[in-house]
C-alpha cells in the first residue's frame, strides 16, 4: 500500500511540474496587481499576486499553481535589471541582456540559458523564447491592446521547470503592462 501511495504521489508531482502554461489574466480589470495562471485544460490553477499591495511595491511577488509556490523579487530594490525566482529548491534568475533594455531579458536555471525577447521595439505584446534543445515559449496579448488578457504558446520540453515557465511569462507580462 505505501508503495502505491508513493507511486502516485510521485505521478501526481511530475504531472504538476511539468505542466504546459496556456495563459494569464488580471483577476481585476482595473488592476494589475493580481494574476490568474491557466494551464492546460482550461481550468484555473494558480496565481501570481503582488506580496505587498497596500504599499504598492512591485518588486515582491508570490505565486502558487497547484502545490507549487514560490516567490519573485527584485534582487536589490535599486536595480529592476535583475529578479529572482525561488521555488521548490531552485533559484531562477532574470536579467536584462542590455542594462534598462526592458525588451530582451535572459532567464537562467542551472545549466539552462534561455532569452526571451519581444518581438517589436516599441509594442510590448508579443514575445518569444526559443532554444533548439528546449523548444518554443510565445506570449502575446488576446486581444491588441488589451493587456489584462495573455495567451502562453507553451512548446517547450519536460527539461523545462514549470518555475523557469513562470519566470519567462511573469517578466514580460510585468514589464508590458501598467503599474497601478
Amino acid at each position: 500500500m505505501r508503495l502505491w501511495c508513493s507511486i502516485l504521489l510521485l505521478f501526481s508531482y511530475h504531472l504538476a511540474w511539468n505542466q504546459e502554461l496556456v495563459g494569464l489574466s488580471t483577476r481585476w480589470d482595473d488592476s494589475f496587481s493580481e494574476w490568474v495562471v491557466y494551464t492546460e485544460g482550461g481550468e484555473v490553477e494558480g496565481e501570481i499576486t503582488m506580496k505587498w499591495p497596500i504599499k504598492g511595491d512591485w518588486s515582491e511577488w508570490n505565486f502558487r499553481i497547484g502545490e507549487l509556490s514560490g516567490t519573485i523579487e527584485v534582487k536589490w530594490k535599486n536595480d529592476p535589471n535583475l529578479w529572482e525566482v525561488r521555488s521548490d529548491n531552485e533559484i531562477i534568475t532574470i536579467r536584462t541582456v542590455w542594462k534598462d533594455d526592458w525588451r530582451q531579458w535572459e532567464v537562467k536555471n542551472g545549466d539552462i540559458r534561455l532569452d526571451v525577447k519581444s518581438r517589436w521595439a516599441n509594442i510590448l505584446e508579443e514575445w518569444t523564447a526559443h532554444d533548439d534543445r528546449y523548444g518554443t515559449m510565445k506570449l502575446y496579448t488576446a486581444w491588441e491592446g488589451d493587456l489584462r488578457d495573455w495567451v502562453v504558446e507553451d512548446e517547450f520540453n519536460d527539461l523545462i521547470s514549470l518555475p523557469t515557465k513562470i519566470a519567462l511569462a511573469f517578466i514580460p507580462v510585468f514589464y508590458s503592462t501598467p503599474k497601478f
